[in-house]
């Protein structure tokens, strides 16, 4: 029984570090994280326009920041007030190759006021070949 206990402890484990690591983007697709979402449409290394979407309620405006972890690309999507709940969807256009390995993210923001900002979910994924 102990065994079988461990056994199944171990396959649990292998599990959740599979699921939290940055999913691959050797094609297009989208990896969401909290109420963000980040799309790409681009195989490979080669990104043309890279979608976020973010989950907003009423009397929220936000924006989104898409990133690469080696290059030190980054832009932000316009930012959008809102009346009620929908998603909101900004796009950058990168027109470049990531270096294999590296993280693509997008960053959802509200905003506070201020020059203050909440983060609304931060998805990454890896770039491959």
């Amino acid at each position: 029984m102990r065994k079988v206990n461990f056994a199944l402890l171990s396959v649990a484990i292998a599990v959740s570090a599979l699921v939290a690591a940055s999913s691959p983007a050797s094609a297009a697709g989208k990896w969401c994280n909290a109420s963000t979402c980040i799309k790409t449409y681009d195989n490979g290394t080669w990104h043309g326009r890279v979608e976020v979407q973010i989950m907003v309620r009423a009397n929220m405006t936000v924006h989104g920041r898409v990133w690469n972890s080696k290059t030190g690309w980054a832009k932000n999507t316009r930012a959008e007030s809102f009346t009620g709940t929908r998603t909101y969807i900004g796009y950058t256009y990168p027109q470049r190759n990531f270096p294999a390995g590296s993280k693509l993210c997008a960053q959802g923001y509200q905003h506070l006021g201020g020059n203050k900002y909440k983060t609304l979910g931060l998805p990454c994924v890896t770039i491959t070949r």
